[in-house]
């Protein structure tokens, strides 16, 4: 029973992330500790998060920036390990609060007519991003869709945005498998939920490339603000709660 549920909340959240271009993970989290103990989570969206990321860069391959990909890479890997540093020393808590209140204000923001502008951002502003998202990400246990303002500046969006985006996180989520299984932490368990998580995933992934071929740009945009507002709010409430 507990398989199934796990299979049904990453089929969800991943289709969600997938019109909305991120947040899956953090979708996952509320709802996957009725099933699962806290310390087991980082460790099973990371496997589900290697199995959906291949996928989707097999399913947008075509779409992917490679320059920006590039650009994401060095980022991505001080940022986990600044944040396996940090992460001995600071309450991760702080940090939920830190990035939970962040998507919130950025999306409220959007839906009362704002809007940041970052007048096509350069391959190193993503690089400079990418270790701020890496870094939240290790610390908190997901980062959601921190990037994603950045993308939608540069016009990178739908397919495009979901592909790069695939690519580059995708060397993270194993730098994090190699951390966790180095630390004993990739038990049999948390193997079998993963790849049940997984397994929904991809899925989710297949529904969602089939429902962005209806949507529109602007309409994907909205998609991704809702998508800011419920992930900020899942870590705010995950924090508070504990």
């Amino acid at each position: 029973m507990s398989l199934a549920i796990l299979l049904l909340l990453g089929l969800l959240c991943w289709f969600l992330s997938s019109i909305a271009a991120g947040g899956g993970a953090i979708l996952f989290l509320p709802a996957a500790l009725w099933v699962l103990e806290p310390k087991e989570l980082p460790v099973v969206i990371a496997i589900a998060s290697v199995i959906s990321s291949v996928q989707r860069v097999a399913l947008y391959r075509g779409a992917i920036h490679r320059s920006i990909w590039l650009a994401n890479l060095p980022g991505l890997a001080l940022g986990a390990l600044v944040g396996a540093l940090l992460l001995r020393g600071i309450a991760a808590e702080r940090m939920g609060y830190l990035v939970g209140g962040f998507l919130v204000v950025l999306s409220i923001h959007h839906f009362l007519g704002g809007s940041f502008h970052f007048a096509r951002p350069r391959p190193l502003a993503f690089g400079a991003a990418s270790f701020v998202t890496a870094t939240t990400s290790t610390l908190v246990g997901a980062s959601g869709p921190l990037m994603n303002p950045l993308y939608v500046s540069s016009g990178i969006v739908k397919e495009a945005m979901i592909g790069t985006k695939a690519a580059s996180t995708l060397f993270m989520q194993f730098a994090k498998l190699a951390a966790f299984f180095s630390f004993g932490l990739l038990s049999s368990e948390t193997w079998i939920a993963g790849c049940a998580v997984g397994v929904g995933a991809l899925a989710g992934n297949l529904l969602g490339k089939r429902a962005l071929h209806v949507l529109d740009a602007r309409r994907f945009v909205h998609f991704v603000y809702a998508a800011l507002l419920m992930s900020g709010g899942s870590i705010l409430w995950r924090t508070a709660t504990g």
